[in-house]
């Protein structure tokens, strides 16, 4: 019986190192995924930026505009 339990432990223990494998692996993936996703946070602002600047070329054009037409 001491070599059943022993080789109970021994499967365990196998067990136990692949499951803290796959959950070290699973941190990997998360933070890859972390990562992208700051990344896409990161470009999706530098995008609003250059949206926002646009707008407010858009803006400025349209009061020049509105001003040529009160003038003329």
């Amino acid at each position: 019986m001491a070599d059943e339990t022993k080789s109970h432990e021994t499967l365990k223990e196998k067990f136990d190192d692949f499951k803290a494998d796959i959950d070290e692996h699973k941190a990997e993936h998360q933070d890859k995924d972390a990562w992208k996703d700051v990344d896409r946070a990161a470009k999706h602002e530098v995008k609003s930026d250059v949206d926002l600047d646009k707008a407010a070329a858009n803006v400025d054009k349209a009061v020049e505009r509105e001003e040529e037409a009160q003038k003329g």
